[in-house]
């Protein structure tokens, strides 16, 4: 009962604090030093009341739906329209992967180099060493499976064992996707978020350790962690993916609740689980709406 009271208090102070987030920004503007600016931010991404924050913006957006219909269907393709435009984008990696690995093989099989030199009419603006390319290619990875995954849970890509789920009714099929998202989802992208975060602020900055155990820590300068190694060495900006891997990934989950809760109250819109993309969906929504 004290536990269903605590988090009753949190949602309340939640909502709270969801409509004061322009006074907060505000306050935190006014802080007068960068130590001080940059303590809170590490301090509040790790915070149980950012968390109450977020699942009252949730049940926020939930209720609206189900209020005004047109709003539901306006946000759902709003959120899954930015998932898939950063997708969309992320994806121009495998190319420059693919040409960045045939310049490696080429330079280091073929002239038997080991650096690969950019100097146009004689003006070096480059000179990186293949070790360094070969690793750089690993974060060209990392970049695409971060921001691309949402887009390929839009487009229906990911691996799915079907043993009953087939079978069932499609009213049936999509409560099953809404409360998949309400109980496995959200909750999996909200703790990738809060291990990640200390993580990679950790890697980032110079501060004393955070943990997901304390909130106690100090602020000093950037640190910006490397490997120490002939490859490429932003140990940081991928422990920084991750937390940015969860954010999409919940933003998606959020989005697979609503487009569900569309499904079950506008039967009649054949609402897909995984639709095809257009880019005038979100306008013709609205205006039929």
């Amino acid at each position: 009962m004290s536990l269903i009271t605590t988090i009753l208090a949190g949602l309340g102070k939640g909502f709270v604090n969801l409509l004061l987030t322009p006074y907060h920004i505000w306050q935190w503007l006014q802080l007068e030093t960068l130590k001080e600016r940059m303590s809170v931010i590490v301090q509040t991404g790790q915070s149980i009341e950012l968390l109450y924050v977020v699942l009252a913006a949730v049940l926020s957006l939930v209720v609206l739906g189900i209020v005004r219909r047109q709003f539901l269907r306006a946000t759902v393709l709003k959120l899954e329209g930015f998932n898939r435009r950063i997708g969309q984008m992320a994806s121009w990696f495998v190319l420059l992967m693919m040409l960045q690995q045939v310049l490696i093989i080429v330079t280091g099989q073929v002239f038997r180099g080991n650096e690969l030199l950019f100097s146009p009419l004689g003006m070096q603006l480059s000179s990186a060493e293949l070790q360094w390319l070969s690793g750089q290619l690993k974060f060209y990875n990392a970049i695409l499976i971060t921001f691309a995954c949402a887009y390929t849970f839009i487009e229906g890509g990911h691996v799915r064992v079907d043993l009953v789920y087939g079978n069932l009714s499609l009213r049936f099929r999509r409560w099953i996707d809404m409360l998949g998202s309400i109980f496995f989802m959200l909750p999996s992208s909200i703790l990738l978020w809060w291990f990640a975060w200390p993580i990679a602020t950790n890697s980032m900055f110079k501060q004393r350790p955070l943990n997901i155990f304390s909130d106690k820590f100090k602020w000093r300068d950037f640190k910006w962690e490397s490997s120490g190694t002939a490859e490429f060495s932003w140990v940081w900006a991928f422990k920084a993916l991750i937390v940015i891997f969860a954010a999409l990934l919940f933003i998606q989950a959020v989005t697979f609740l609503l487009r569900n809760m569309w499904a079950l109250l506008e039967p009649e819109d054949n609402v897909e689980t995984h639709p095809v993309w257009q880019e005038n969906d979100l306008a013709t929504t609205i205006k039929q709406g």
